[in-house]
């Protein structure tokens, strides 16, 4: 039987520069607060040493005057995808990656951004993140070129492992060693230091699911980490990339 992206999630270390926790699967709150503009959020943002569960995220605006929270534990065991809004309200799935078939369970909560203080900080409400610190605008725009190549993962004990195809323009394909196919794309987001990561996979027990997400580089260019979450965003996933 294959194993797809979907069920079975990689528990280990990361590298990368995406990462949050949340320590329950509900989330609370969730009224409305102040008025923001999620573009101001976009960045990289990190907790202070000490603080446990060790937390770093990605925000990213989108093409609606929101932004997507992408936040990962950084020993790998859970996901969080967030919509941020204007007024403050913050709703999404938190992924159990360490547990098969886990599904995303619903959150929801309010951030609170300090966006005039040096440096800028971050929280939500209803995660037991604490406050994260801005380490990094994401300013300076993804080069495309910069993930042309092959590229692999491994995944659930070296159980799997996936492998990625990257052209110029960002076209993808990939196989894994559990009889799924992979097809989709990995496009440079305008004005922002991260990709936009969208594929199909199709797995050899008929299984069938759309990913989308996003996806960071290393500093030396040869790690890529994408973190997905399925259209009906049910499952997530996250993926350590090597060249």
């Amino acid at each position: 039987m294959p194993t797809a992206i979907a069920r079975k999630l990689p528990a280990t270390a990361l590298t990368l520069a995406l990462g949050g926790l949340l320590a329950a699967c509900g989330g609370g709150g969730g009224g409305s607060g102040p008025t923001i503009d999620p573009a101001q959020l976009k960045g990289r943002w990190v907790t202070a040493a000490g603080v446990t569960p060790a937390t770093t995220a990605v925000v990213v605006p989108d093409a609606n005057g929101a932004a997507n929270a992408w936040l990962l534990a950084q020993d790998a065991s859970r996901l969080v995808k967030l919509v941020v809004r204007s007024d403050s309200s913050a709703n999404g799935k938190s992924y159990a990656l360490g547990q098969g078939n886990a599904t995303g369970q619903a959150v929801t909560g309010q951030v609170n951004a300090a966006l005039a203080a040096s440096p800028k900080t971050i929280a939500f409400t209803g995660l037991s993140t604490g406050t994260l610190t801005q380490s990094d605008t994401l300013a300076t725009p993804a080069i495309q070129a910069e993930v042309q190549g092959n590229w692999s993962a491994t995944l659930g004990g070296n159980a799997q492992t996936v492998q990625w195809s990257l052209t110029t323009t960002g076209s993808m394909t990939g196989t894994s060693t559990t009889g799924c196919t992979y097809a989709g794309s990995v496009a440079a987001l305008a004005s922002t230091a991260a990709y936009g990561v969208s594929f199909n996979e199709s797995c050899a027990d008929g299984s069938k699911t759309t990913f989308n997400g996003v996806g960071t580089l290393n500093v030396a260019k040869n790690g890529l980490t994408v973190v997905v979450a399925s259209a009906d965003e049910t499952r997530g996933a996250v993926l350590f990339l090597a060249k």
